[in-house]
């Protein structure tokens, strides 16, 4: 028998991903989806929009960066 996949699967393990880590689709009506690349090295799609470009070239995810606030505070 195989491992059931869940949700968690797919969650984000760091919070900045750089080149060739991410990538982003611009849909027709011009809304955004953000992928980035798991540590298997397939595409995910990212459940949520809150992603901030930095000027380096790389990406960080807000959600894990507020999480960690949450811990430090």
């Amino acid at each position: 028998m195989g491992r059931r996949r869940t949700q968690d699967d797919h969650r984000a393990e760091k919070a900045t991903f750089g080149p060739g880590e991410y990538g982003r689709v611009i849909r027709p009506d011009g809304t955004a989806q953000w992928w980035i690349r798991s540590s298997k090295g397939t595409w995910t799609p990212l459940s949520h929009q809150r992603v901030m470009e930095n000027e380096d070239g790389t990406i960080t995810l807000l959600s894990v960066l507020l999480r960690a606030d949450q811990v430090i505070e």
